[in-house]
């Protein structure tokens, strides 16, 4: 076996490798940028859906965040009208209104009407 040309040699102070050496080295780095290259482009592309998924979720949060607001202003008014209804309008007991009906009809609603004798 001849090792002059599976070694490195020192030419001069100069090393240098056999020329399969050189070639492997070749071969290895275009198996590697082969593989790179394209891992790297699909890093690239994930980053950048990944960025626009981060602006359309801080967006829709600061969109829900103003509806809510907004609904919860709403909520706060309808609150305030339903109060002030409340207050305005004047309820009668049911009682108290059965007795202003007997009143003006002149008779007790318990008792029998002649009508129906």
């Amino acid at each position: 076996m001849d090792h002059s040309e599976r070694s490195i040699t020192n030419v001069g102070g100069q090393t240098q490798q056999p020329a399969w050496a050189d070639a492997f080295l070749a071969e290895l780095r275009g198996s590697i940028r082969a593989i790179v290259e394209p891992t790297h482009s699909l890093c690239m592309e994930l980053q950048c859906r990944l960025i626009g998924l981060e602006n359309k979720f801080a967006l829709t949060d600061r969109a829900l965040t103003e509806e809510m607001n907004i609904m919860e202003r709403k909520l706060f008014a309808v609150r305030e009208q339903l109060s002030q209804l409340s207050k305005s309008v004047h309820t009668v007991p049911i009682e108290e209104h059965l007795a202003h009906v007997r009143d003006v009809l002149g008779q007790d609603l318990d008792e029998p009407s002649r009508d129906s004798e």
